[in-house]
Order: structure tokens, then C-alpha cells, then sequence
């Protein structure tokens, strides 16, 4: 039986945790959360997606992202248009008030990634990065 102290799952626990914390801390100025931070981030990233492409992105539950998308579109944060190519779909595009966020958004997960690796010389960090999104990926397209 593994020991629960030395578990990955341990770890990987207390950095989602405290990354939120952090995130939330310094995303409270604009009036975010950590988690509608990530979406601006997402939507700004690709610039136009549909509701299931961020749910499949991030890996999140339908229904979270729904009202995460609602909540943002409520504070001016983004704006839904229907999808030409899909009628049935609506596309999730950043507003201006998105893309004044982002730059700064962006830095504050820089500086929460750089906190949980302060520990790591810059190969070991990039090392980590790496292995970090190869995780990721590998994720993504499981069935739960």
C-alpha cells in the first residue's frame, strides 16, 4: 500500500490548492476568481472558442464552465455570438475589458508557477513545465 505522505496525488492536491489560493489572492483586484481568470486566459488565448472547446480544454465539468462563462459575460468580461459555422453553438469571444485584464492575469500565473518552483534551478523548472503539460495532455482526452 502506498504511503499517502509521499503520493503524487499528495502533491499534486496541495499545488492545485495553494495555486488557487494564490491566484485568488492576486485576481481579487479585478474582481475574478482563479477559476474565471483561467477562462479569460483560455478565451483570450484562442480568441474565439465554443463552450465545449474551453469544458474540453480545461478539463472541467459542462456545467461549471457554463456558469463561469455566464458569470464572466454578466461582469463585461466576455460576450457570446452565435457560432456561423454551427448555429446550434455559440462562440465565447474576450471584450475589451478581457484583453486590458490579460497581460496582467497572465503575469500573476507566471508568479504563482515561479512561488511552487522557487525551490528548482531553471532545467529543473523547465523539466517540470514539461512534465506538467505531457500530464495534462495525457488527460484530456481520457474518458472519466
Amino acid at each position: 500500500m502506498a504511503d499517502i505522505m509521499n503520493s503524487p496525488f499528495k502533491s499534486i492536491s496541495i499545488l492545485y490548492r495553494k495555486s488557487h489560493i494564490w491566484l485568488n489572492n492576486s485576481c481579487a483586484q479585478y474582481a475574478l476568481t482563479a477559476a474565471q481568470a483561467v477562462v479569460i486566459l483560455i478565451v483570450c488565448d484562442f480568441e474565439a472558442l465554443t463552450q465545449d472547446d474551453i469544458t474540453k480544454r480545461l478539463g472541467l465539468d459542462k456545467s461549471v464552465i457554463a456558469k463561469t462563462v455566464t458569470k464572466l459575460e454578466d461582469l463585461g468580461f466576455l460576450v457570446r455570438t452565435t457560432n456561423a459555422k454551427d448555429k446550434r453553438t455559440y462562440l465565447i469571444q474576450p471584450t475589451e475589458k478581457s484583453w486590458t485584464v490579460y497581460p496582467s492575469v497572465k503575469k500573476e500565473i507566471d508568479v504563482c508557477f515561479q512561488r511552487m518552483t522557487q525551490s528548482m534551478t531553471d532545467m529543473e523548472r523547465a523539466e517540470f513545465k514539461r512534465l506538467l503539460l505531457l500530464a495534462a495532455e495525457s488527460t484530456i482526452d481520457q474518458d472519466d
